[in-house]
């Protein structure tokens, strides 16, 4: 860590009143939550939820093979 970024998260801790461990520690969860919440959140447009909805109705018919992937067991679980 560079003086000029301990100085910088020194300072927003300070003006949150917390320590540095506590400021870096709440930093690093909120990005860990956006980062995951990337991979498990799709935005689609109007023309694209269409596609998607219809996939789930009949995925055979949308992409050859995707049907079989449906009569997998999940990887999920129950």
């Amino acid at each position: 860590m560079t003086d000029e970024e301990w100085e910088l998260e020194q300072a927003a801790a300070v003006t949150r009143g917390q320590t540095l461990s506590e400021f870096v520690r709440q930093a690093a969860r909120r990005e860990a939550e956006q980062v995951l919440a990337e991979r498990t959140s799709i935005v689609l447009d109007s023309e694209e939820a269409v596609r998607f909805l219809a996939a789930l109705d009949d995925p055979g018919s949308f992409e050859p093979g995707l049907g079989a992937l449906t009569e997998r067991p999940s990887v999920l679980g129950d």
